[in-house]
């Protein structure tokens, strides 16, 4: 795969998830709701973490297991937190 590729689509996550945590805190800002606040930190570490795996791939791509690792607890971490975040809202 072409590089630039990856450089691209790690470029749209981050404004992307940029985006979803600038209106999550907008709210947070209006409503005070702890869910709001959690669900941009759920989002923010979706997103840093798909950045951060990008960025230990292009620094090196002869191993791939530490760039699939961070993303993968990073996914994991900001959907635990997202999840969270619904049920609180819920309740």
């Amino acid at each position: 795969m072409d590089p630039i590729y990856l450089d691209i689509a790690q470029a749209l996550i981050l404004v992307f998830g940029g985006v979803v945590v600038y209106f999550a805190s907008k709210a947070y800002g209006r409503t005070k709701s702890q869910a709001m606040i959690l669900l941009a930190i759920g989002f923010a570490c979706v997103a840093v973490g798909a950045v951060v795996a990008g960025v230990l791939y292009n620094a090196n791509t002869s191993d791939l297991s530490t760039p699939i690792t961070v993303q993968a607890y990073s996914q994991a971490v900001g959907f635990l937190v997202i999840v969270y975040s619904l049920a609180k809202a819920k309740s």
